[in-house]
């Protein structure tokens, strides 16, 4: 695989279902992402200015190449209501093939 071909998932929290929506089409707008999931409702705990938070979020799951990693974590960036916003990217090891292909394709400038 050459560099910049791998998939990733990019794991972003917004605050609410609305902000989500909105990250998730700009980034799939700039093919950023090939797609993305969005988990309506999980429950965070968190250590933030040192208080111990718990807070309800949405998960969005990104899926990409680590090529586009940096213009994924821009677009976040640009509309992200948190100062210090979780984005997270995780290597793909496996998986089936076509849908790794297809990952590739979308997310290719």
């Amino acid at each position: 695989m050459q560099p910049g071909e791998e998939v990733i998932l990019v794991l972003v929290t917004a605050p609410n279902e609305m902000e989500a929506a909105k990250i998730t089409n700009e980034v799939l707008k700039s093919h950023a992402a090939a797609c993305a999931t969005t988990i309506p409702t999980v429950h965070s705990k968190y250590w933030w200015e040192g208080q111990l938070m718990e807070e309800q979020e949405c998960l969005i799951v990104f899926k990409t190449t680590d090529e586009r990693f940096q213009a994924l974590q821009e677009a976040v960036l640009n509309i992200h209501s948190y100062k210090v916003p979780e984005i997270i990217s995780v290597p793909v090891s496996g998986g089936f093939p076509q849908y790794l292909e297809w990952v590739k394709k979308e997310t290719d400038k």
